[in-house]
């Protein structure tokens, strides 16, 4: 799942490319790509790694520097035991922007992972150039309760997270089930059926028990994230920053969802004095790996917004 309603929809476990972790000061599971200022970092989804963005990163590669991560259980990286926490995805961006280098960075971000990025931006927009938001999942107040409950159950799904992938892996359930949910997934969340290299590595990735519970802990923790965002608000004000955020409305069922997905984003484009809203009326979810074209330009728009 990647901020909506539908499961896992990613690609952990793809080929290694060019762009594979790169030795030195970057921290593990950071890949490079291309040469250029201003650099851009791409922030996956929930339950998506950096080969997310493969379809992108050759568009980019040869004007910018492109920096993209995996989180702890997706990709390159092995599961943490502690639940993602607004704090922490705000420290793993913090880690690769100043590894990157003095110079301002363009943050582009998709779905949940919106959140921690935005809230970096309100944090040091001193380091950034400019904020894409790729058709973001939308941080509101929560239910009463819900964060608490849900932080909870991401602590307990993380510390039992070794044994039930093991459970998942010995019982066959990760190869089974794992995959039929990515498919699902992606029949709703894309325009076009994966091509057979994504579906090859989707159903490697998402056939194995310990990618299954670190997406299950991502998705468990994301109410507590949302909460955490809605209080910085609170506190941090929105930054004069070039900000694009790219609304996709063709995978909403009816038009009261598409109202409501599109107004949310309309607000959250509004929260930054110089906040554009970028409607993509026939686009899915999936539009950085679908329309990877929209999502340059973006990143062109608020470069040029930013000067020199």
């Amino acid at each position: 799942m990647t901020g909506r309603p539908g499961g896992p929809v990613g690609g952990p476990g793809r080929t290694p490319a060019p762009g594979d972790p790169v030795p030195g000061r970057l921290p593990p599971g950071v890949r490079v790509d291309g040469s250029g200022e201003p650099a851009v970092l791409l922030c996956a989804g929930m339950a998506e790694d950096s080969g997310a963005w493969d379809r992108l990163v050759p568009l980019l590669a040869g004007r910018h520097r492109v920096l993209r991560f995996d989180r702890p259980g997706l990709g390159t990286l092995p599961a943490g035991r502690c639940p993602p926490t607004l704090a922490g995805e705000v420290a793993r961006i913090a880690a690769v922007v100043g590894a990157a280098g003095p110079g301002r960075v363009v943050l582009v971000a998709h779905s949940a992972a919106a959140l921690p990025a935005e809230a970096y931006a309100r944090l040091r927009p001193d380091r950034l150039a400019g904020l894409v938001l790729v058709d973001p999942s939308v941080a509101g107040p929560p239910p009463a309760g819900l964060a608490a409950v849900a932080a909870g159950a991401a602590w307990l799904a993380g510390v039992a997270g070794p044994g039930l992938a093991v459970l998942l892996d010995r019982t066959g359930l990760a190869r089974r089930v794992g995959p039929w949910g990515w498919e699902r997934a992606v029949r709703r969340l894309a325009a076009a059926p994966p091509d057979p290299a994504w579906r090859a590595a989707a159903r490697r990735a998402y056939g194995d028990g310990a990618v299954l519970t670190a997406v299950l802990v991502e998705w468990l923790a994301h109410p507590t994230v949302a909460a955490d965002l809605v209080e910085l608000r609170r506190h941090v004000p929105a930054p004069a920053l070039p900000v694009r955020v790219l609304t996709a409305l063709g995978d909403l069922p009816g038009s009261r969802a598409r109202r409501a997905w599109r107004s949310g984003h309309a607000a959250l484009a509004a929260a930054f004095p110089a906040g554009r809203q970028v409607v993509l009326r026939d686009a899915r979810h999936l539009l950085h790996r679908e329309l990877p074209g929209e999502v340059a330009a973006a990143i062109v728009a608020v470069t040029v917004d930013s000067g020199p």
